[in-house]
């Protein structure tokens, strides 16, 4: 399976990203690709779904293997992801309690969403992560060139994964449109909120789950 990938060649955003990355071991990269990461911080592990890149990451203990089911139970994540797989890579690592902190490239797209729109995934990060946000890569930064921004992210984990907590929040979410009282109900949860779900911020989320009274670490 080939996914489509916008490798970082600028040499300056490259040394940007590379200055964020602790001095935590083992040290994850996922989607190396042709390894222009890869030299600079000699991760621990590689993880590459395309095995085209074979003979450039030999060097760094390569695993063939799909970020969306991580082979690794612990470790600090290093990546430029494909942002085809973003939201499936995220609902994985979630559940990955001892991965405690990851150093991103994403769709700057995808990032203001989750710092300001109420989905799922948005509600998911911010109850697990601190998020920190830092330097925006132009398109011309990358080869192929994408359409869009990307940007620098952080995500330091807070809490340990809570399925009750994902599950509530998978499915009110899917009510955003109506008062919360109303979602909880459908979802066999009780609230007398009368705030509608979409009112609700990402980083409301704890108000969020005090209001439907689910209790968390």
């Amino acid at each position: 399976m080939i996914l489509s990938q916008n490798f970082l060649v600028d040499k300056y955003f490259i040394s940007k990203f590379v200055s964020y990355i602790a001095n935590e071991r083992p040290l994850i990269e996922v989607g190396c690709g042709h390894g222009n990461i890869s030299r600079f911080i000699h991760p621990d592990v590689c993880i590459e779904i395309d095995e085209r890149f074979k003979d450039e990451l030999k060097d760094y203990n390569l695993v063939i293997a799909d970020g969306r089911k991580m082979p690794i139970l612990r470790g600090q994540i290093v990546s430029s992801l494909p942002y085809s797989i973003t939201e499936d890579f995220f609902n994985e690592i979630v559940q990955i309690n001892e991965i405690n902190r990851l150093v991103l490239i994403l769709q700057k797209d995808f990032v203001d969403k989750i710092k300001f729109y109420s989905t799922f995934i948005s509600f998911i990060l911010n109850f697990y992560f601190d998020i920190i946000l830092y330097d925006i890569i132009p398109p011309y930064s990358f080869s192929p060139k994408p359409k869009v921004f990307s940007i620098i992210s952080i995500f330091n984990r807070k809490r340990r994964f809570n399925p009750i907590v994902n599950n509530a929040l998978r499915c009110v979410s899917n009510y955003r449109n109506k008062k919360l009282k109303s979602a909880a109900k459908l979802c066999g949860l009780v609230s007398g909120e009368e705030k509608r779900v979409r009112e609700y911020k990402p980083c409301q989320v704890l108000e969020l789950l005090n209001s439907l009274g689910i209790s968390y670490a």
